[in-house]
């Protein structure tokens, strides 16, 4: 019995060996170093496939990056994967699906690095709902813990490794490629339906939003800590077809939206006085952006019931495409003013002064936009969305408990000084 229970051990272990040691070679999310096996593992087609947070967080964990962007799906489609005109580079460190718990955990993380000089974040209120947390890879990821060697043995271990290990392998095989999100020629009203149903279902969304206000406190201890030492924090509100940003203010979440900007305005300026080792952007450590609120580039109109052409700006009404976050990059250095088609404002400083005045032109542009034909069109979908009253799309809401703010309070005791990134 001793020998069968001995050897029943042995091979487990083995078999968990093999297991581990194949995800490792194969390496998907490209955390491993193993080298590239031509035909096999040469293409790096499944690095985003749990959303980007293995990949994401590992190259955190590792340091060596001065500037990092963070955002959700919107960041990881809507900006280049390696932007340009940015002094030493900036990392894309995007993760589809992801909220601020998540992104306050990278943040906190990036900032171990003495490298690390800024910060750029995505936000709107996506990041601040209630309705998510983690995802399921957050908890494989470094940024679940800052450690990269026992992300390592989690992700080599998993199950969901293992399947993009096989598809990863496949790609090489049959020369397929990651999906692309957008294309340059569509079928005649292709684009059209994916913006009817895509704020059909935003609306949907918007009457069971829900504002954690804990989510905003979170981000305050990440943003103090930062700027505290050193690392300036650049934040940006996403651009928004008017197709999404009127479905939110016919869903009646328009006061939350203006609650939230005006909350994330004084947060920012609290800590806008103190002096950031390296600035990325002028503007002083805390600089938020506004490139939301149905500016032109928003109300270029929608596509076409038989357009093939793509869409200039956004690929579907929740996404924009990567020309137009390189121009918002260029545009938070204050290299450019006009949006990539020529068009002003393209976005706005949000400071205790700009506000008011932001918040009104938002009202006045709505108004102008909604006599155009295209605000008409849009009027006439939500006139029947609402007529067929729809059911809040309501989650359970995740809130935000101990062990997530220890998480990240051991993340913030760990951030380097400013006197090391001199």
């Amino acid at each position: 019995m001793t020998r069968y229970a001995t050897t029943l051990l042995v091979a487990l272990i083995a078999g968990l060996l093999a297991f581990a040691g194949f995800n490792a070679l194969i390496d998907p999310f490209g955390i491993t170093g193993a080298p590239d096996i031509p035909g096999l593992t040469a293409r790096d087609t499944r690095l985003l496939e749990d959303g980007g947070r293995v990949h994401v967080a590992e190259r955190l964990a590792r340091g060596g990056d001065s500037a990092i962007l963070l955002g959700s799906s919107r960041t990881v489609d809507g900006f280049p994967h390696d932007p340009e005109n940015w002094p030493n580079g900036i990392f894309n460190a995007g993760m589809r699906g992801t909220n601020i718990f998540e992104l306050s955990q990278a943040a906190a993380l990036a900032a171990r690095n003495p490298d690390l000089r800024c910060v750029v974040i995505g936000l709107d209120l996506d990041e601040f709902g209630s309705h998510s947390k983690a995802k399921a890879t957050y908890w494989l990821s470094a940024l679940t813990d800052g450690r990269a060697d026992l992300s390592l043995a989690r992700v080599s271990l998993s199950p969901s490794t293992f399947s993009a290990s096989i598809q990863l392998i496949t790609d090489n095989l049959t020369d397929n490629a990651p999906r692309t999100p957008w294309a340059d020629r569509y079928e005649a009203g292709a684009q059209r339906e994916r913006y009817e149903n895509g704020v059909r279902g935003i609306y949907s969304w918007y009457l069971g939003y829900q504002f954690d206000p804990e989510r905003l406190d979170l981000f305050e201890q990440v943003l103090d800590a930062l700027t505290a030492n050193g690392v300036q924090v650049a934040g940006f509100v996403h651009p928004l077809h008017a197709w999404r940003e009127e479905a939110m203010f016919r869903a009646g979440r328009d006061e939350t939206y203006f609650q939230v900007r005006a909350e994330l305005t004084a947060l920012f300026e609290r800590y806008a006085d103190r002096a950031p080792v390296q600035a990325c952007v002028p503007g002083g450590s805390a600089v938020l952006w506004d490139f939301s609120g149905f500016q032109p580039i928003s109300t270029l109109p929608a596509p076409g019931s038989d357009q093939t052409a793509p869409h200039p700006a956004f690929y579907e009404p929740s996404h924009y495409l990567p020309a137009v976050g390189q121009a918002m990059l260029e545009r938070m250095r204050e290299t450019r003013e006009a949006s990539p088609f020529g068009t002003v404002p393209f976005g706005v400083r949000l400071t205790s002064d700009t506000l008011d005045p932001a918040n009104a032109a938002i009202h006045a542009r709505r108004r102008a936009w909604l006599d155009t034909s295209d605000g008409e069109a849009a009027t006439a979908l939500f006139d029947t969305v609402e007529a067929g009253n729809p059911s809040p799309e309501a989650s359970t809401p995740q809130y935000l408990n101990r062990d997530d703010l220890r998480s990240l309070d051991d993340k913030l005791e760990r951030i380097a000084p400013a006197s090391a990134r001199r």
